[in-house]
């Protein structure tokens, strides 16, 4: 059974008549009563009668036509509900941020333009989020890595000098910056496998030859902070990510100018799809309409 037959045979017993059924649908008479012949050759059954005040649905027809309302019905909610998710009045979009201080700004007026798009914010590192998107459990990635490849679309979002961090009440809080061999020589806090802060500082220690004090290792960049701020050790971290907190100290590493990259990524096979287009050019749309 064709979808055309079906819909035909249903436009015919809607509208009482294979004249006005044609017209509903935008098709010739001849092309609808064939659909509906061949409906019913196909399964050896008569679905209407004819005669001189028009046509009447048999029993077969008329169980028939309780399928086909149902189907119908269905199909026209699903496009109600398809149409809503293409003007973002439905749907969901999850977005994985390895510091939610990159994106917050952005996911803010992306809510004010899209108040009814479920939005979900996730964290994790670099490494992390990447696998997520690649196995589509997030649909944006925020990380300070590029990935390479062709598989991405990516957008920079930002770029800051690495600094130290120390408890204010810490004896290295009194200098104005601190050299990268003297970093090395004092109590780090590490960021877990995965992090780009952790891969840059082992580079970096590595390239000038030399062994780093690891305090503790710890997950998360808001948890590298306040083992910070507890006086644990010494972390690095990009400048852009400090939010005020009166229990530290920030220190410019004087001889080392590496800077973190913040990027927003998604897979290209899925950048059509609204709500990622959506987010991604979120600052375009927001210039062209003047907010």
């Amino acid at each position: 059974m064709r979808h055309a037959q079906l819909r035909a045979f249903h436009a015919v017993a809607v509208h009482g008549g294979f004249s006005r059924a044609a017209e509903a649908l935008g098709l010739t008479q001849p092309a609808v009563s064939d659909h509906v012949r061949k409906l019913e050759e196909a399964y050896g059954v008569q679905l209407f009668t004819r005669g001189p005040s028009g046509v009447a649905l048999t029993g077969m027809g008329r169980k028939l036509f309780a399928i086909a309302e149902r189907q119908f019905e269905a199909e026209a909610e699903a496009a109600e509900l398809l149409s809503r998710g293409k003007t973002l009045e439905e749907g969901e979009l999850t977005i994985g941020a390895d510091a939610a201080v990159h994106i917050l700004p952005a996911l803010a007026r992306f809510r004010v333009r899209h108040p009814r798009l479920t939005v979900r914010l996730v964290t994790g590192n670099s490494a992390q989020l990447i696998r997520r998107l690649e196995d589509f459990s997030i649909d944006i990635a925020v990380t300070a890595e590029r990935p390479a490849g062709e598989a991405f679309l990516a957008r920079k979002l930002s770029s800051d000098r690495l600094v130290a961090v120390v408890q204010r009440s810490s004896r290295l809080a009194r200098l104005k910056s601190i050299g990268f061999e003297a970093l090395a020589k004092l109590p780090l806090i590490l960021r877990e496998e995965g992090s780009v802060t952790r891969r840059l500082i082992l580079e970096e220690a590595a390239r000038r030859g030399l062994s780093l004090t690891a305090a503790i290792e710890i997950e998360g960049r808001e948890a590298a902070r306040e083992a910070a701020a507890q006086g644990l050790g010494l972390a690095v971290m990009a400048r852009g990510e400090l939010a005020p907190d009166g229990r530290l100290t920030v220190l410019p590493v004087a001889d080392w100018d590496t800077e973190m990259e913040e990027w927003m990524i998604c897979l290209k096979a899925r950048s059509a799809l609204h709500a990622i287009r959506s987010f991604f050019t979120l600052d375009q749309e927001s210039a062209k309409h003047g907010s």
